[in-house]
């Protein structure tokens, strides 16, 4: 999957109040961080694809402690959280995962509040 900049990927989703937001957070062990990087950005998007889901994935890493956040807004047009959950796609993924993790993976739904836009002088 291409990694595409905020303009890039804002213009193909945007989230909007109500939406449903996934926050996942993986813990690589130390010598398997890079590689679950890898994974996360660069495959959980060709899945969330295959089945059809218009996404806003923000990746945030600290490599200190070996973590790696996915925020995951979804459009609520396609496929939702639980057909995403569901998935075969995603569940291969989870597993490609499982020996590179120090625990599993956490997993938080949210629903999208609001947005603010500061833009200083």
């Amino acid at each position: 999957m291409e990694m595409h900049t905020v303009k890039e990927a804002t213009a193909a989703y945007s989230p909007e109040k109500g939406h449903s937001v996934v926050i996942y957070t993986c813990k690589f062990k130390p010598k398997h961080f890079r590689e679950g990087v890898k994974i996360v950005t660069e495959k959980f998007p060709d899945a969330q694809k295959k089945i059809g889901q218009k996404r806003l994935n923000i990746f945030l890493t600290r490599p200190s402690t070996h973590e790696l956040v996915n925020v995951s807004f979804f459009d609520e047009q396609g496929p939702g959280v639980d057909n995403w959950h569901k998935s075969e796609h995603r569940q291969e993924m989870v597993e490609r995962l499982q020996d590179i993790l120090e625990k599993p993976i956490d997993v938080q739904v949210f629903e999208v509040g609001g947005f603010a836009g500061i833009k200083g002088s």
